[in-house]
């Protein structure tokens, strides 16, 4: 059991007489109750580790009073408000007994479980706790939150693109036409979009791009994925080295939409591989490439592809290529 699901268990008039607000810990009195605001908490301790407690009938400054003042519509309300505007949520309900003016009353605790994905409310708006406070998440943090708890690819998400414009359609209709002689289909180029994941429709009909069309073929992906390009480097000696001893020969980076950086870094190794001539078993002087092309062809595609493009802002690492006299 995790120490805010084992507090929520535990919780009497004692212990919430001792708890402060914190993390973990919120305080709500019974004078209002707002429906879309408790909406958000239901958010915000999902979207929190170790989850948290909404306890009603204390006020802000500590003082219990009580919920005796709630009708039994109200706590109806309480217990059923993320169905309709927070339903990923999963919170649980206990009533215990407290005494409030030498009156027997009780306070209504709610535990909200850490869910491990991304806790949205009915307007589309996800919180998280940073101390005492909520902290609506924006767009890039919603998109950051996503990938590293491995939720839906970032690859899936609709982009800020808008279609065909923004994209390079030679790109394009290679991709379908190649993909239709292989699979033997008739699909047009947008049904073929769809069905493989790159575009999609919108309710009213308009045709959205995804981010995987972007890398794909978008025209500038670099305005809404930074981390759209790999950096090439060539070493003299066996280490990069630093000081003086740093020996870099090359250093080359290719930007855009993962068709032309393939091409484009291909043909910059290409350039920056040496032939060499040696002796081999057969007493023949032999003129090879110092790396197979399938070598470095391979370390080239794996830093394109096994990688994460999701993060923001310009800082997101490229995709590295180094060449010295062994392939990394």
């Amino acid at each position: 059991m995790d120490a805010t699901r084992h507090l929520g268990v535990r919780l009497n008039q004692q212990v919430v007489e001792y708890l402060g607000e914190d993390r973990r810990f919120e305080r709500k009195g019974c004078k209002k109750i707002g429906l879309d605001d408790l909406a958000s908490y239901y958010s915000t301790f999902s979207n929190t580790p170790d989850g948290g407690l909404i306890v009603f009938g204390i006020e802000d400054d500590g003082t219990i009073v009580g919920c005796s003042s709630l009708s039994q519509n109200q706590l109806n309300d309480i217990e059923t408000v993320h169905l309709p505007r927070c339903p990923s949520a999963k919170p649980e309900f206990k009533k215990f007994a407290v005494i409030v003016n030498g009156k027997q009353d009780f306070c209504y605790s709610i535990y909200v479980p850490y869910i491990g994905k991304l806790v949205e409310t009915h307007k589309d708006e996800a919180w998280i706790r940073y101390g005492e406070s909520r902290h609506k998440m924006s767009d890039e943090e919603k998109r950051d939150f996503r990938s590293t708890r491995q939720e839906l690819s970032f690859e899936q998400e609709a982009s800020p693109y808008k279609f065909p414009e923004d994209f390079d359609l030679r790109i394009i209709q290679d991709f379908c036409d190649n993909y239709r002689d292989r699979e033997n289909v008739k699909f047009s180029n947008e049904e073929l979009l769809i069905d493989r994941r790159l575009l999609k429709r919108n309710d009213d009909g308009a045709l959205k791009p995804l981010n995987s069309l972007v890398l794909l073929a978008g025209k500038d992906p670099g305005i809404s994925i930074p981390g759209c390009r790999v950096r090439i480097q060539r070493f003299a000696p066996e280490t990069e080295g630093q000081g003086q001893s740093y020996s870099r020969q090359r250093d080359r980076t290719v930007e855009g939409n993962l068709v032309k950086v393939l091409r484009e870094s291909a043909e910059i190794i290409s350039g920056l591989v040496y032939d060499v001539t040696w002796l081999n078993d057969q007493g023949k002087f032999v003129t090879t490439p110092e790396y197979p092309p399938y070598a470095w062809f391979e370390a080239l595609v794996n830093a394109l592809v096994h990688r994460s493009y999701n993060f923001s802002g310009s800082e997101s690492p490229a995709g590295d290529v180094t060449l010295d006299c062994r392939v990394f």
